[in-house]
């Protein structure tokens, strides 16, 4: 179950982390009926949108302290976890819970595979580059828009 919050660039990451995991065989759904029966979260959210940031940091809390099941496998994407690496609510989450930064978006189908066998993968550094190749496969939201990342980073000026 992919859930994105935040800016234009963060779509277009999610985007490219479903094509990816899709063209590996994984089943891809943003139905919010459908997350509990989903194998793995991954949740994808800015960092500069405060409101983007708080329904992130209460999702993972749902995730991780369910009380009909045991924790949801969680892959935490985007600029939260690269950019506030010290937020309180991305500390002590246990096993089955990973961080992948903005650089590290080719990396997908790793983390999601070691994240599924319980362990917690930390892909946190900055790549030559940095900007997914336009050649990965991506699954857009919306047939009719493409998104082509231009630039990393931000600039806390997001409208």
């Amino acid at each position: 179950w992919v859930k994105t919050w935040g800016c234009s660039h963060n779509v277009s990451d999610s985007e490219y982390m479903a094509g990816q995991l899709a063209s590996y065989g994984f089943e891809i759904t943003e139905d919010d009926t459908a997350r509990e029966e989903a194998d793995l979260w991954l949740l994808n959210s800015c960092t500069v949108k405060d409101p983007s940031q708080s329904a992130f940091v209460n999702l993972l809390k749902a995730g991780r302290e369910r009380p009909n099941g045991p924790p949801k496998p969680l892959v935490l994407a985007g600029c939260v976890p690269q950019a506030d690496r010290n937020l309180k609510a991305l500390n002590g989450l246990g096993d089955g819970v990973s961080l992948l930064g903005v650089a590290q978006l080719d990396r997908i189908v790793e983390v999601v595979e070691r994240t599924m066998r319980g362990e917690c993968v930390r892909f946190l550094g900055k790549q030559a580059g940095q900007l997914p190749a336009l050649s990965l496969p991506k699954v857009r939201k919306n047939p009719l828009v493409e998104i082509l990342p231009l630039s990393t980073g931000c600039l806390g000026a997001c409208t």
